[in-house]
This record gives C-alpha cells, sequence and structure tokens, in this order.
C-alpha cells in the first residue's frame, strides 16, 4: 500500500484582512494550502479550530470554498474553537445538531478513527463507539484535535489539555499495540512517543507558542503542515513542512 496524506490544523480564521496578533492568517493558510499540493495527497486531514474566536458561519463558508477547491479528498474535525452545529451544516457532515462528529474512513487500504475533542474532552458515546471501533480496527489509526497525553508544551500541558482521559487512556493503551495519533491544538511541532503511543503534532498554519514557557508567549516561526507517507515497501515516515507565506 502507498499512501500520501497531508494534515493541516489550527487556521484560526478571521473575516478577511482582520490580523491575529498581528499575523494575516488567512494568507498563511492559503500559502499553505497552495504548498500541500505539491505532495500530490491521496487526501488531506484538516484537524480543527478554524476559527480564531467565536465560531462565524461566513468563516466556515470561505473554509469550504477554498478546501473545496484541493485536488484531493478532505476529512474534517472540530477543534475547541468550532462550533459543532454550524460545522456539521456547512460541510454536510452526518450526526445531527450539536452532537459530536466522529467517524471511520478507511483510505487506501488503512482504516483512520476521527474523533471530536472539541468540549475539551470525549463524551461517554464517543468513548464506547471508539473502543468498539478498536476491536475490529485494531490497526486504525487516529485522528484528533487535542492531543491524547501531554507533549512537553508547557503552558498548554497545564491550562489547556484534554481532560478526564483515564478511559481513553485505558483504551489506547490496554493491548500494547503500537497507536499512531495525529493531532494539533498545541500550536507547536514535535512527534512524542508514549508508552504504545506514537503522538504526531502537527504545526498550526496560524501562530506558535513558546513550548517552553509557563504562559502564553509567541514564538516566531513560519507556517506548516505535517506530511503522512506510507511506502510500498511497509514503512512509514512522516515530515514537518515550513512554508514561507
Amino acid at each position: 500500500m502507498a499512501l500520501r496524506i497531508v494534515q493541516i490544523t489550527d487556521p484560526h480564521l478571521l473575516t478577511p484582512g482582520e490580523l491575529l496578533m498581528g499575523l494575516d492568517v488567512e494568507r498563511r493558510f492559503a500559502a499553505v494550502l497552495e504548498d500541500a499540493r505539491k505532495m500530490a495527497p491521496d487526501a488531506y486531514f484538516m484537524t480543527g479550530d478554524f476559527c480564531a474566536h467565536d465560531p462565524v458561519a461566513a468563516v466556515y463558508r470561505r473554509l469550504k470554498a477554498m478546501l473545496d477547491r484541493l485536488d484531493a479528498p478532505y476529512h474534517i474535525i472540530a477543534g475547541n474553537h468550532d462550533d459543532r452545529e454550524m460545522l456539521r451544516t456547512t460541510f454536510g457532515l452526518s450526526g445531527a445538531g450539536a452532537s459530536p462528529i466522529y467517524y471511520r474512513q478507511s483510505i487506501g487500504g488503512q482504516p483512520f478513527l476521527f474523533l471530536d475533542t472539541s468540549p475539551g474532552l470525549l463524551e461517554p458515546i464517543q468513548l464506547a463507539w471508539l473502543a468498539r471501533q478498536l476491536r475490529r480496527h485494531p490497526g486504525a489509526d487516529l485522528i484528533m484535535h487535542h492531543p491524547p497525553v501531554p507533549l512537553g508544551v508547557k503552558f498548554m500541558d497545564t491550562k489547556y489539555p484534554l481532560r478526564e482521559t483515564d478511559q481513553l487512556y485505558d483504551l489506547l493503551t490496554g493491548d500494547g499495540r503500537r497507536r499512531r495519533i495525529y493531532c494539533g491544538h498545541y500550536h507547536s511541532a514535535r512527534v512524542v512517543t508514549h508508552r504504545n503511543l506514537e503522538v504526531y503534532l502537527c504545526p498550526p498554519t496560524s501562530f506558535f507558542i513558546d513550548p517552553a514557557a509557563d504562559e502564553f508567549t509567541l514564538r516566531e516561526r513560519n507556517p506548516g503542515y505535517q506530511y503522512l507517507e506510507w511506502t510500498e515497501a511497509g514503512d512509514f515516515r512522516c515530515a514537518t513542512v515550513e512554508v514561507n507565506p
């Protein structure tokens, strides 16, 4: 199986021309989309926080117009700055109203489980679904906005981690099987191994924070994305790509 995936996260979009902490986040996001095309991916993973502050329907409509111009299918999940109902309505996602947005998708024979951590936790109904899916598809990779374990980004680990993780942790580590998890939310980039978990933190398209700082501290860096590749030989590769906007 040969498979190429591009993950893009945390654009924090505003109305056109509006800056976020001095950054033109829409221009940065557009530059990442344009550069990612060069990878000729089989699919894109869009992993949440599409709005900068409160969710805005017009931002979602503009986001959809941009994503619909991509040259491969995209799969979308919600972040903590997103509104489930707006996202569901705009993108025609399954389910109803403000219920969690989660689903399984196989791409190139590889199963992926897309989770909804937008309230900062996984609700019981979603945890039950995840348990069933992991039994049926033990080799599935996970896509979620929040990382499931601390990643050494001090401000985020302390202030905005995923909450109530005991049951999730047991599900992910109980059988000892290697699990790859692709996430965003932390506004940094790194790969962390924890027991049997490999957590791949995608760089944001918007702003970076200093991973060593105890308080919110911006770090000047270009936007980026994460490139994931499964080769015919069975190898897996991950690269962080920086884009000059």
